[in-house]
């Protein structure tokens, strides 16, 4: 007797109006989305992609639901997209009450209880992805008991139920998990982008990130474990990759600089000619310069580094663990191997003129090629969020893109969006790698593009107050924990989730 297969349709998220430069800088494939889709039986089941940063059609999400009729829908998030995705979770069940819809990603890690919504039968939480073929099969055969599932929250009769984030051990084997299934991109493959590179494909090679800054809340969803993929893993994967642009997606690629010099030479052995870009500390930097040696032979030709600030008692206050003399000189090394220096900086919302002034002359001095500067932000999770969540003015996650400030600034707002936009345009560098690699007239096309990115955070002043006048709170359920047997919600998710360690679930790997 033969069976219809179970058809998932995966979404990623489109931007807001008011979300200002993301969709304009990169847009990487949802690689979370691949790893899911190589753990389940193709045989069984029919998976699909909407990728809403593409495809930009107003009614995307309800034209794609009615022509494909799935059996589940799956949304990720990041913390600007909670209010986004809590919407379509609504439209979803509109159209069809029994489409099952679950919330995964990395707010859903942080805080899952943001996204306790009538609308929404299961919240992944922490590095729950290994629990995700089991939930497939249980949803199939109409199974809702997933207590036993690490990392799975779920609801039942107007409540959600957690039994703690799922927390991958060191002692786990990544290499057991199969390669990620990037047939899922479909049409969308070869459309994604960094800056210039298109196409581009991106892999993970580790988990997690062995530093513990206080603004950064990246490590915390598997409690600061750094898990890693073997060099021969890596090779393989990268062997079958056909874009010649490729990022590392790790929170800190040099975290291991024995394991990264051996994944260099590892794909200098077999012969693999791509173009690499990944994010590292200036402190791994300066401590192994022949990191950069070698990886330049390798192919890496832009990399993106937090220097985040031209002062030392900044950098302090951040836990960065750094100084602005270990920045100048990882500075030094990456333009000694012709590595362009994509830098990462913060503005402090307590900045005056002043300091708008010596972070714009530090950058210019360095000759920093890509200047990325955001808005200080204190992110669910992290220790600036604990110790500033009685200050915050602005606590509606869409404001949360890193460009909008939530706390109060000690400028008044417009004066700072002005100096923070007048900024941004006057660190810009003669783009002339970008002109090599796309073409003058290409290049020239997209200078409008430019431009109205500049103007609207000059003006993202106007933004504020427009979330509270767009649309009113969601209804929120309740939140047990079922082992405290505790409610409510808790910004600061280590202050309130436990953990479930996946390895004694698949204390070997994935189950065939």
């Amino acid at each position: 007797m033969t069976h219809s297969k179970y058809k998932i349709l995966f979404v990623t998220q489109h931007y807001h109006p008011i979300h200002l430069a993301d969709d304009r800088i990169y847009i990487v494939e949802p690689i979370q989305y691949e790893v899911l889709a190589s753990m389940l039986d193709k045989d069984e089941v029919d998976i699909s992609l909407l990728d809403q940063r593409l495809d930009r059609r107003p009614l995307a999400l309800l034209e794609t639901i009615r022509r494909l009729r799935p059996n589940f829908v799956g949304f990720t998030s990041w913390t600007m997209h909670v209010d986004l995705v809590r919407m379509q979770a609504a439209l979803v069940k509109q159209i069809d009450p029994s489409i099952i819809v679950a919330v995964g990603g990395h707010h859903a890690s942080l805080s899952p209880s943001d996204f306790a919504d009538p609308n929404i039968d299961y919240v992944m939480m922490g590095e729950a992805y290994l629990s995700f073929r089991d939930l497939i099969l249980r949803c199939r055969e109409s199974e809702r008991n997933v207590a036993d599932l690490a990392g799975v929250a779920w609801q039942d009769n107007g409540k959600f139920f957690s039994n703690g984030k799922a927390v991958v051990p060191k002692s786990f084997d990544l290499d057991s998990l199969p390669l990620p299934d990037r047939s899922i991109l479909g049409k969308y493959k070869g459309r994604y982008y960094h800056l210039w590179w298109k196409p581009v494909a991106a892999l993970r090679t580790s988990m997690g990130c062995p530093a513990r800054c206080s603004f950064c809340n990246l490590w915390r969803p598997n409690l600061g474990k750094y898990l890693t993929w073997s060099p021969e893993y890596i090779v393989e994967y990268l062997k079958t990759i056909e874009e010649p642009y490729v990022i590392f997606t790790d929170d800190h690629f040099f975290g291991d600089g024995r394991r990264a010099h051996a994944i260099g030479e590892a794909i200098l052995r077999a012969g693999i000619k791509k173009e690499y870009l990944f994010y590292s500390r200036a402190d791994a930097i300066v401590r192994d310069p022949s990191l950069v040696a070698l990886w330049s032979r390798v192919g890496l030709k832009r990399l993106r580094m937090g220097l985040e600030s031209y002062s030392d008692s900044e950098l302090g206050a951040m836990e960065k663990g750094s100084s602005v003399a270990h920045n100048d000189r990882a500075i030094e090394i990456l333009k000694k191997h012709e590595v362009l220096i994509e830098g990462l900086f913060i503005v402090g919302v307590d900045y005056k003129r002043e300091q708008f002034e010596n972070l714009t002359s530090y950058i210019r001095s360095r000759k920093v090629d890509i200047p990325n500067i955001t808005v200080a932000t204190p992110m669910p999770g992290t220790t600036d969020y604990a110790n500033n969540e009685d200050a915050l003015i602005y606590k509606n996650p869409t404001y949360y893109d890193f460009q909008h400030a939530v706390l109060p600034t000690r400028l008044d707002i417009k004066e700072f969006c002005h100096l923070y936009g007048k900024m941004l345009l006057k660190v810009q560098r003669p783009p002339l790698e970008q002109i090599r690699r796309i073409g003058l007239l290409k290049f020239i096309c997209n200078v409008p593009s430019f431009w109205i990115y500049f103007l609207r955070v000059y003006t993202s002043y106007k933004h504020y107050g427009y979330v509270e006048r767009s649309g009113g709170e969601r209804p929120t359920l309740p939140w047990v924990d079922v082992r405290r047997r505790s409610c409510g919600g808790d910004a600061v998710a280590d202050k309130k989730y436990g953990s479930v360690d996946i390895g004694k679930v698949f204390p070997t790997g994935v189950p065939s």
